[in-house]
């Protein structure tokens, strides 16, 4: 039976103390954007940001000041990316994707353990990074190992291993690893820790200093309000950048040049934040991830979300159904955008910034309708 309404919704949205950053986005009427692959909604500021990009990168003679707009550009979102993740803004670059910059991490770290002949990555990777990952391993001369659960590390990091990389939110279930703990295992073991921050930063807590951890990369697009597109981030602790600078044909940075516009789509994205603590953030998304979930135990059967099995949940929650390609259409057709992580499994991904209970709770509305829907469709 559904119990749940929307007056109560309402009531956690009025505590909202995070409640006045959604004035800050282009809100799409009749549209609740619970999908964190393209980016979220665009923030106001965007359209004056790509004008003043446009119309300021030319100097009095006429040529382009390409170079130097860029990197001023780059070098200032990564510093707004910094206090995000925990991080010094030294120790941060903004360019390439995330897969790319994933790429040169497991490269740079291959070069400080040439000894060490193993890459290790977590296997719910996205596709992509491994490719990319073995990759890094055939340029640096290593093999590359996948790792499937945190509980295999004891046995997985021997003295071969390089690095280990892995997600600091598991993209399917949405636990969030203890990735102090991990990294001091990576580290007792001889080897190096590289993040994904793709699934946490901007909405989960991220210390990098805290963690010491030695690499990490993220997207710039899901909770960062990047939009689709938008450039990736590295970061390289000062201790290694460090190391890096003494290692022959290796840099102390990712030399690549950001995109023209989506570096300035990423610096709107990221003032949006203005205001808003790490710790904000992580509160505000876990309390929409719980609320959903509350909602979803009274859903019919047939739906489930996907269990944690370590750690705290992230900021989204993945659900299983064995019509999920169609429940994800008919949602869409309702006005709501969810992930469809799998064939079975659906993604919902809660910005803290522009989404309220309230959506959280139309959302699981439409679901609750849809799943009644099929369940008329195919009973016999």
């Amino acid at each position: 039976m559904w119990t749940s309404t929307r007056v109560a919704a309402e009531a956690l949205d009025r505590a909202d103390e995070l409640a006045t950053l959604r004035a800050r986005y282009a809100l799409p009427g009749g549209m609740i954007r619970v999908d964190g692959t393209s980016g979220g909604l665009r923030p106001r500021s965007t359209s004056a940001r790509l004008r003043e990009f446009v119309e300021h990168r030319w100097d009095h003679t006429g040529w382009p000041q390409v170079d130097d707009g860029l990197r001023r550009q780059a070098r200032l979102a990564a510093s707004a990316v910094a206090p995000l993740i925990g991080a010094l803004p030294a120790e941060v670059a903004v360019a390439d994707s995330t897969s790319m910059n994933l790429f040169n991490a497991l490269r740079s770290a291959a070069a400080l353990r040439p000894e060490r002949r193993v890459l290790a990555i977590g296997r719910n990777c996205f596709a992509a990074d491994h490719y990319l990952a073995r990759s890094a391993a055939d340029f640096a001369g290593c093999t590359l190992r996948m790792v499937d659960d945190v509980a295999e590390l004891p046995a997985q990091l021997d003295e071969q291993v390089a690095v280990l990389a892995m997600s600091h939110v598991d993209p399917l279930s949405g636990a969030v690893r203890d990735a102090a703990a991990i990294t001091a295992e990576a580290h007792r073991h001889g080897a190096l820790s590289l993040w994904d921050l793709s699934h946490s930063a901007g909405a989960v807590r991220v210390d990098l200093r805290e963690w010491e951890a030695d690499f990490a990369v993220g997207c710039g697009y899901r909770y960062l309000g990047g939009g689709s597109g938008a450039p990736g981030y590295s970061f390289t602790s000062q201790q290694r950048r460090e190391e890096l600078a003494a290692v022959q044909r290796c840099g102390t940075s990712f030399p690549a040049m950001p995109p023209t516009f989506a570096i300035s789509d990423l610096r709107a994205g990221l003032a949006a934040l203005n205001g808003a603590t790490p710790a904000a953030l992580a509160t505000k998304s876990a309390g929409l991830a719980t609320y959903f979930l509350r909602c979803l135990r009274e859903l019919p059967a047939g739906v489930a979300p996907v269990p944690v099995t370590e750690g705290s949940r992230g900021a989204h929650v993945c659900v299983t159904h064995r019509h999920a390609h169609y429940v994800a259409q008919e949602l869409l057709s309702r006005g709501v955008i969810v992930d469809l992580a799998e064939p079975t499994t659906m993604r919902f991904s809660f910005a803290p910034t522009w989404l309220r209970y309230a959506d959280v709770w139309e959302t699981a509305d439409q679901l609750r309708a849809v799943l009644q829907d099929l369940a008329e469709r195919v009973r016999p």
